[in-house]
């Protein structure tokens, strides 16, 4: 199975899976990676990374988890999918990720992380919670997190989250009964499509990383620009369906002209 996993993957440099591998750091999402360990590293306690459908940001997401999961210094929560039926079992869930017992209430919960969070404190280790499709958190699952928060010493918070998520998440968080927690947001960032230029290099990349040749000249490119947006997924779908076409008819190149013939057959978001 791991064969012809790898095999698979290494036939198509555009499947549209989270693989940070075939991650593209574009200037401003270099300048976003930094800021969000800026915050882990002045242990300042929440930040978010937001985006629309399709724009990367679970890879993103994969991609700093990948990097602290290994260090010595930390240690790691990682929540996929933050959909739990009350805020106990929300608070259940971060201390079975570190490691920690299920209590059986609230309050001893609590008393069980904010002691393991002391003790890793004062080993110079940071504690961090990655949560992924964050938008999904509800009123008091926000309200826990803003709880947590106040685990804290004079100076830095013992605990960092790290909120990955759909715009719905700002919106939820503009409501003003969500204003405590909205203020302990430190550095948000917010993903952008990408320019033609990204494009461009993101699609050279993915055929470097998957040791193909780019069948992609400019013009070509500039139409797949055109049909996406520069939304990375969509970018993806198009050139994935162009490329396997390219492969069955033998060609080298794709042009133009096919971009604008597959592009309404990508996507929905084409429609």
């Amino acid at each position: 199975m791991t064969t012809a996993a790898t095999s698979l993957d290494k036939l198509h440099p555009f499947l549209i899976g989270p693989d940070p591998a075939l991650l593209y750091l574009t200037p401003s999402l270099k300048a976003t990676l930094q800021k969000i360990r800026l915050v882990f590293e002045l242990r300042q306690g929440l930040t978010t990374l937001l985006g629309d459908v399709g724009m990367g940001k679970t890879t993103v997401l994969r991609y700093l988890h990948g990097q602290y999961i290994t260090r010595d210094d930390c240690k790691i929560a990682y929540l996929p999918s933050p959909n739990y039926p009350s805020d106990f079992a929300f608070l259940k869930a971060i201390c079975g990720e570190f490691g920690l017992a299920a209590k059986r209430s609230m309050l001893l919960q609590e008393q069980a992380l904010r002691g393991y969070l002391a003790n890793l404190y004062n080993e110079g280790k940071t504690a961090i919670v990655f949560i992924d499709e964050a938008h999904c958190l509800n009123g008091k699952h926000l309200e826990l997190i803003r709880v947590l928060l106040n685990f804290e010493t004079d100076k830095t918070k013992l605990l960092q989250f790290l909120l990955v998520a759909q715009l719905e998440l700002r919106d939820k968080l503009r409501d003003p009964s969500k204003r405590a927690i909205r203020s302990r947001i430190f550095a948000p960032s917010l993903l952008a499509p990408l320019t033609l230029n990204e494009t461009r290099e993101m699609i050279a990349f993915r055929c470097e990383q998957a040791q193909v040749a780019n069948p992609f000249p400019e013009k070509t490119v500039e139409m797949i620009y055109l049909k996406t947006g520069g939304i990375p997924r969509e970018v993806l779908k198009v050139s994935l369906m162009a490329w396997e076409l390219a492969k069955r008819l033998n060609e080298s190149t794709i042009p133009p002209e096919a971009i604008e013939a597959i592009a309404p057959e990508a996507s929905y978001e084409q429609e």
